[in-house]
C-alpha cells in the first residue's frame, strides 16, 4: 500500500492546488473544507485533530502501519494502537536481548572497551593521512532500541489519552513480552551468526506486524 493510499483509506482530501493530502474537516473561519496539511494516517491537521500533535501523529503511525497489512483496512484507531503496542513492546524485548548479547560479546582487547557493545568509532579519510579515526557513535541496534522504547512509551500514553483501560494496556504489553519470549529463545536456540543475527531488527518488525494482523 502506498502512502497515498494510506491517506485516501483515511479519508484526507487530497488537494490538486496545493499537491497535498489536507486536512477533511470545515474551517470555521472560512466555513468551507479546511486546507491544513493532514498529520500522517489520519483525515485531520493539527488544529482539528481534537488532541495533541503527539498522540494525533502516534495514532495515525498506527493506523498506517495496520492498515499496510493486506486485509486489515478497516482496523479502529484503538485497535491499532493497543496491537501496535504489543507489536512495539515485543521489539523492546528482542532489540534489548540482542543488544545485551552483543555487548558481552565484545572484545575490550579491540580498545573500544566494554561500550564496545553501544558506541562504535567513525572513520574519515584524507589524500595525506589515509583513513584515520574520527570520533565516535552510537551503534545502530543500540539506537535502534533506544527509538523503539521511546516508540512504545508513546503508543502507551496514547492508549491511555484515549481512554482505554490501563489493564487492556498492561495486557498488550504482557502479551508483546510473552512473544518476544518466543523469538528470542527461538534466535538463541538456532544459533545464529554475528551477520545472521544483524538481520533481526530488519526481519522481525515485519513479521510481528503479519502475525498481528492474521490474530486479530
Amino acid at each position: 500500500m502506498t502512502s497515498d493510499d494510506l491517506m485516501r483509506a483515511a479519508g484526507a482530501a487530497w488537494c490538486d492546488q496545493h499537491g497535498k493530502w489536507e486536512c477533511s474537516k470545515q474551517s470555521k473561519r472560512s466555513q468551507s473544507r479546511c486546507h491544513g496539511l493532514a498529520i500522517r494516517g489520519t483525515a485531520a491537521c493539527r488544529t482539528h485533530a481534537g488532541v495533541s500533535t503527539a498522540v494525533a501523529k502516534a495514532k495515525g503511525e498506527a493506523l498506517s502501519a495496520w492498515r499496510a497489512v493486506p486485509g486489515r483496512q478497516d482496523v479502529s484507531p484503538a485497535e491499532a494502537v493497543m496491537a501496535m503496542l504489543q507489536m512495539s513492546w515485543a521489539r523492546v524485548h528482542i532489540y534489548a536481548g540482542l543488544l545485551e548479547q552483543q555487548l558481552a560479546e565484545a572484545d575490550p582487547s579491540r580498545g573500544v572497551g566494554y561500550g564496545e557493545g553501544l558506541v562504535g568509532h567513525t572513520f574519515s579519510a584524507s589524500p595525506s593521512v589515509g583513513v584515520y579515526e574520527s570520533g565516535e557513535a552510537v551503534r545502530g541496534l543500540a539506537k535502534l532500541e533506544a527509538e523503539e522504547r521511546d516508540r512504545c512509551v508513546r503508543y502507551a500514553r496514547v492508549a491511555h489519552d484515549m481512554g482505554i483501560a490501563d489493564r487492556e494496556i498492561r495486557l498488550a504489553e504482557a502479551q508483546g513480552a510473552l512473544l518476544a519470549g518466543a523469538i528470542s529463545r527461538i534466535l538463541d536456540a538456532l544459533d545464529l551468526t554475528a551477520a545472521q543475527r544483524s538481520l533481526v531488527p530488519t526481519v522481525v518488525p515485519g513479521i510481528l506486524l503479519e502475525v498481528a494482523g492474521g490474530a486479530s
